[in-house]
């Protein structure tokens, strides 16, 4: 197997892992950062459609068993795969998505934090739409996407300063 790919597999796993027995606990009343997605942020962009689409459904699916979820997380992660590389390529150009990982170093500050804001968004947006399966309330449902969007982004921020 690739190392890459092992590489990204671990990273996986380990936001996984640290969702589920970390921050899941430690969120501020109904506000809490999924960190996992980031690990679909920074998957290399030449990776198969299949194989993100696989391995983003089954990431969601680990998040829903740990945490005892009807299948939230596994939808919104799924849909967020789906979206990457069509989100990837509005901000760069053909020629610099060849072989390249997402991250501030490659993408630069401002490209890649465009892509990760809309990502995170879209994320939370499916997930707690999905969680809340109405339009009974949307300025919770919204206010729980922005902030637990905002949440995920500094956390995300804080692991892309780690990652450089």
């Amino acid at each position: 197997m690739n190392r890459t790919i092992v590489k990204h597999i671990v990273v996986a796993l380990v936001l996984v892992l640290f969702q589920t027995l970390v921050l899941q606990y430690a969120g501020f009343l109904s506000f809490v950062p999924l960190v996992y997605l980031y690990a679909v942020l920074i998957w290399p962009i030449d990776m198969p459609v299949w194989r993100a689409l696989l391995l983003g459904f089954l990431m969601g699916l680990a998040v829903d068993i740990l945490l005892d979820c009807p299948g939230m997380h596994a939808a919104a992660t799924t849909f967020v795969v789906y979206l990457r590389r069509p989100l990837l390529r509005t901000f760069l150009s053909k020629e610099e998505t060849e072989g390249m990982e997402p991250g501030e170093r490659s993408m630069g500050f401002l490209g890649f934090w465009k892509y990760a804001l809309v990502m995170i968004l879209c994320h939370h947006f499916v997930l707690y739409l999905v969680e809340s399966f109405s339009w009974a309330d949307p300025w919770m449902m919204l206010l729980r996407t922005l902030v637990s969007s905002l949440l995920t982004g500094l956390l995300v921020f804080l692991f892309e300063r780690f990652r450089r």
